[in-house]
């Protein structure tokens, strides 16, 4: 049998009437297509008002999905698309059967997009929650061809947080960024925040949970705070550890009481909260041997955390907010090199091992790299940023133009590529707008100039400030 129910906005759905989840608060039915589903809330729901409101403004309002940059936005989200609210046409015996709140109250989102489950080793169809591919335990039963590269880690990563600073730039905090609040596809590089409906909507509705044990803030466990903005940079920094790492940055052998494994367990994450890879106090030493210490991230990276979990643990302020993290993870991806087997990638940059520590697996050859210097007419400024080239790699317009990142509004027509070809490593223009070498002959469209130590070209033949490539060999130790 199915059930009709009425949206808000006065569309009808047709609902299969078995459920297929039920969460901490909603019990959860698909659409008949399969397309959507509905969870409605069960149990007592005190704050009925307050809980419409929040889920009008989420639908309006605060929609990322909608307007003019939708598109773009809503593969980032499993964001709602309706409400059901009051509807007397859903039959009462269906409401109690299922312990709903009566008259029923339900958010209706689309389903998981395909990429987002796996079947596991025993067989079983699985959503890809982050605990999949961080946990021992659970990623023992994940297929190889489901585990991903750094590669695709860091491009995960870049997601969450781009996804994250949209959500905290509209004023907008989830309040429970955890493990099973985002999907994951490391096959693809692909990412999705979910749960929208909990969040937190400045002026208008509070947090409805604290969040999930392992990613609430050290300053909510101890009391001292509620989930805010500020609480969900530390549970983002947390997942980007995790999902690069393998392990929790807080989970250490360090015994903060013995009266109980429950208060142990609050203090290590509340109060006496203490980074694994703390760089002077070496007291937690984490629980899974680190193999990847996180300095091996490479420098932005590594800043960010030490930023967050030396400085910011328990001083909220001091935190990386999202977009430093989209920032930092661009600057790291665009440090990542091939490995031989052409399986994983390392990052590879000035100072940096050329391997991976985990399989010993090392690049060997000497590999080209670029310096990002910016032309401000009278001199060259030091962006202090390195590109890692590798064959095939293909430019774009935040690798030729200073200022400009690969956010929501960046062009990805590609600017040109580079090649190793006959022994010589090549960059070829691709635009109509010429490089130019300094001191030197100008690069015209299909063009190419060898990379040579020392050469340095002007990535655009225009407008200041314009971006110089300078470049060089590194060579493996």
């Amino acid at each position: 049998m199915g059930i009709t129910a009425r949206l808000t906005d006065g569309r009808t759905i047709q609902l299969e009437d078995r459920a297929i989840n039920s969460g901490a608060e909603k019990t959860v039915f698909f659409t008949r297509d399969r397309r959507h589903v509905v969870g409605f809330f069960y149990g007592k729901l005190a704050d009925r008002l307050e809980r419409v409101d929040r889920l009008t403004r989420i639908l309006t309002k605060y929609n990322p999905t909608t307007g003019r940059q939708g598109e773009y936005w809503a593969p980032y989200y499993c964001w709602p698309t309706g409400v059901v609210d009051g509807d007397r046409g859903i039959p009462e015996q269906f409401a109690r059967q299922h312990s709903l709140v009566w008259p029923v109250l339900g958010v209706m989102a689309p389903t998981y997009r395909s990429q987002f489950f796996f079947t596991d080793r025993l067989g079983q169809r699985q959503e890809k929650e982050v605990k999949w591919f961080t946990g021992r335990k659970a990623g023992a039963l994940v297929p190889e061809s489901e585990r991903g590269s750094l590669l695709t880690r860091l491009q995960i990563c870049t997601r969450l947080a781009r996804a994250v600073r949209r959500m905290h730039f509209a004023g907008l905090a989830h309040s429970d960024l955890s493990n099973k609040n985002v999907l994951i596809d490391p096959k693809s590089g692909d990412a999705c925040v979910i749960d929208i409906d909990s969040l937190v909507v400045p002026g208008v509705a509070p947090p409805a949970v604290l969040g999930t044990p392992g990613y609430i803030a050290p300053e909510v466990l101890a009391g001292r705070a509620k989930p805010s903005i500020d609480t969900d940079k530390h549970a983002l920094a947390v997942l980007i550890y995790q999902i690069l790492l393998h392990r929790h940055p807080l989970q250490g052998k360090k015994v903060h009481s013995t009266r109980s494994a429950e208060e142990d367990e609050t203090l290590s994450m509340g109060a006496r909260a203490l980074f694994v890879e703390h760089p002077t106090d070496r007291s937690n030493p984490s629980v899974v041997p680190i193999v990847t210490p996180f300095a091996r991230l490479g420098p932005h990276l590594e800043a960010l955390f030490i930023k967050t979990f030396v400085h910011g643990l328990h001083v909220p302020g001091r935190r990386a907010d999202a977009a430093e993290w989209e920032l930092a993870l661009y600057r790291t991806l665009n440090q990542i090199h091939p490995l031989p087997s052409g399986r994983q990638w390392a990052v590879v940059g000035p100072g940096l091992a050329f391997g991976d520590p985990a399989t010993g697996e090392r690049v060997t050859a000497p590999v080209p790299i670029a310096r990002y210097l910016r032309d401000a007419g009278d001199r060259l400024i030091d962006e202090r940023q390195t590109l890692t080239i590798f064959h095939n790699l293909v430019l774009h317009v935040w690798h030729t133009r200073a200022g400009i990142w690969p956010d929501e509004h960046a062009s990805r027509v590609p600017q040109g590529y580079f090649s190793q070809h006959g022994g010589k490593w090549w960059m070829v223009n691709l635009t109509d707008t010429p490089m130019r070498v300094i001191d030197g002959p100008r690069i015209e469209r299909n063009g190419s100039i060898e990379l040579v130590p020392g050469l340095a070209v002007r990535m655009t033949d225009d407008a200041l400030p314009a971006r110089v490539l300078q470049f060089d060999f590194l060579h493996p130790q």
